[in-house]
């Protein structure tokens, strides 16, 4: 996931690298995205060479009256996993204000997304697995955020069952954040999952920026029909020039996976990540990760834990 999170990165309906490329009589479209790739390495006889993800973004903005704007965004995304495929990662229409806020409808990604504060990670970092059971994942909704001194506060609403609220506070170089979700008969179709719950999750953390340090931490607490489960994780990053060092370390309490909504492999796990990317010119970077994650099941003697080593490169528009 992935980024460092800001309270602006909660209201943005738009790519940060976007270059604009129309703009008359108050309309303007603008386009962004990125071509991602890397190599995963989980040993000498598993060398995988694959896209990592790369998308493109679409957005226009057009001037109504006393300062209210019309917005529409449209992201796609590759996917090779689940077959060469491109599929919305977003598609909204909203109305924005300065005063009166931002209220986004379409599929976009819930609360939690934003507010994951430990991960400096490219795509290691394991935190908030479990959206699909909440309704943060990408899916249609209802947003609404405000800003105001400092803070931001979101609403979404998914259905009459399943919704969300919060938020950040910045002051000082610090970032405050929390999400409170509740999804009520959430169904979720997911390999071999296929159930239907009452879940809720809160997720709280901080972040604080001195010169070219950042620290991050994040604390879980999450409950999927009868199952209770937490997570904690630390990061750190580190600025030199064009380069960054970082590491993360997550830990999960009562972990949820694929196979324990049926009583199978739940457990605790955890993963460590250290890595370092390089800006080779403006908006194109590189980076090796090297992550070692480990999960112990319950009832069983034995842990399952792997290490992989990431090297990749994104070139951003």
């Amino acid at each position: 996931m992935k980024k460092t999170i800001l309270a602006s990165a909660i209201l943005l309906a738009g790519a940060a690298n976007a270059a604009e490329v129309y703009n008359n009589e108050g309309t303007s479209i603008s386009l962004g995205g990125s071509f991602r790739g890397h190599v995963v390495i989980n040993g000498s006889d598993d060398v995988v060479f694959e896209d990592a993800g790369s998308r493109f973004d679409l957005k226009t903005t057009k001037e109504l009256d006393n300062g209210l704007k019309a917005f529409g965004e449209l992201e796609v995304k590759y996917s090779g996993s689940d077959g060469d495929t491109l599929y919305m990662q977003k598609a909204i229409v909203g109305l924005s204000h300065d005063v009166y806020g931002t209220a986004s409808l379409g599929k976009q990604m819930g609360l939690n997304d934003d507010l994951v504060m430990n991960d400096f990670s490219y795509e290691q970092g394991v935190y908030n697995e479990d959206n699909d059971f909440f309704g943060s994942n990408s899916e249609d909704q209802l947003k609404y955020s405000k800003a105001f001194a400092g803070a931001t506060v979101v609403v979404s609403l998914m259905d009459q069952d399943t919704y969300a609220i919060g938020g950040t506070y910045e002051v000082a170089g610090l970032t405050l954040g929390g999400s409170y979700n509740i999804a009520n008969d959430r169904k979720v179709e997911s390999g071999v999952v296929n159930m239907t719950s009452d879940n809720s999750t809160y997720i709280v953390g901080a972040q604080y920026s001195l010169d070219a340090l950042t620290l991050g931490v994040q604390y879980q607490s999450s409950e999927v029909g009868n199952a209770d489960f937490s997570a904690y994780g630390v990061g750190a990053e580190y600025a030199l020039g064009q380069a960054r060092v970082y590491a993360m370390y997550d830990a999960l309490d009562g972990k949820l996976n694929t196979k324990s909504i049926n009583g199978v492999l739940a457990g605790d796990g955890s993963i460590i990540v250290l890595g370092a990317d390089y800006e080779l010119v403006k908006d194109v970077k590189a980076y090796a990760e090297f992550s070692s994650t480990d999960f112990d099941a319950d009832g069983v003697a034995s842990s399952d834990s792997d290490e992989a080593l990431v090297i990749g490169a994104r070139v951003y528009f």
